[in-house]
């Protein structure tokens, strides 16, 4: 697969001859000597992330210092890698050189999923939420379990009704969806994996459907027929997931970079109105 992005991400400007050595020469070992380089955008955990012309065509490199408060999160990916090679690229190699971790993805063909109201996506949006609601795992390090992530934020809200040993995709954003050419929905940026109730992701995906303009009756109504883990879950355990999601997109509004400050500004005020429409109607 190969993700060719209209959207430059952070590693614009940095050329191949520009990556430190050692690094260059891990990633050569395994992909094989590098031709061209081409930007990429991938979330923003990574501090470098370049589509690498290689051989055998196109891979995608993720890298990031040891250093660096985000350097687990590519640990974390490294580990969830093999349970979703059915719905992400695949993990091909990775490592650590010079310093850095780094990750190399087979290259996805598509674009960022469109998740506006009326989008034409959404349909292999959901196909991919299915599969994603059957995949149980095991403890393992990188992944939190949700009410344990969120222990700080419950105050009064007993969060034991969002556990579970389902993966969690806990950033669904449209930037970590892509469409490939052929129609189908892979996830991408699995940087912070989490543990619990299958209907979870797809709570996480509605959250961004109704930042993107879908009002919160709608974006429910379709999931309910889309979805039937999210049918399935208990109206009170959805109420308790919008009431401390509405809690966390506070938080990170607090404690963002003032150049993230809109986004996260319009993520708490979509999520209030999330939650003033469940208070209404359950």
């Amino acid at each position: 697969m190969v993700f060719e992005s209209d959207v430059h991400g952070r590693s614009e400007s940095i050329a191949w001859t520009a990556v430190p050595q050692p690094l260059r020469t891990a990633v050569e070992a395994c992909a094989g000597p590098v031709l061209a380089t081409v930007p990429a955008s991938a979330g923003r955990t990574a501090l470098l992330t370049l589509a690498l012309e290689v051989p055998e065509g196109r891979v995608f490199l993720k890298a990031t210092p040891l250093s660096h408060r985000h350097a687990d999160t590519l640990k974390a990916e490294a580990r969830v890698a093999p349970i979703v090679a059915e719905i992400s690229p695949r993990l091909l190699h990775h490592g650590t050189a010079g310093g850095w971790r780094w990750l190399l993805f087979e290259h996805v063909q598509g674009r960022h999923a469109d998740l506006s109201p009326a989008s034409t996506d959404l349909g292999a949006v959901a196909e991919v939420l299915q599969h994603l609601a059957t995949v149980k795992v095991p403890d393992i390090a990188g992944t939190l379990r949700i009410e344990e992530r969120w222990a700080h934020l419950a105050g009064d809200l007993d969060l034991h009704p969002l556990a579970g040993d389902w993966l969690v995709h806990t950033d669904l954003n449209a930037d970590n969806i892509l469409v490939c050419d052929g129609g189908a929905a892979v996830l991408v940026d699995w940087a912070r994996p989490g543990h619990g109730a299958g209907w979870l992701s797809t709570g996480f995906l509605l959250a961004s459907i109704i930042n993107a303009g879908t009002a919160p009756q709608v974006a429910e109504s379709w999931a309910r027929q889309r979805l039937p883990v999210w049918a399935a879950a208990p109206d009170s355990a959805v109420d308790t997931f919008v009431a401390v999601l509405a809690r966390r997109r506070a938080e990170q509004a607090e404690v963002c970079a003032s150049w993230r400050r809109p986004e996260r500004d319009g993520e708490f005020r979509s999520a209030q109105r999330w939650h003033a429409f469940r208070a209404t109607t359950t």
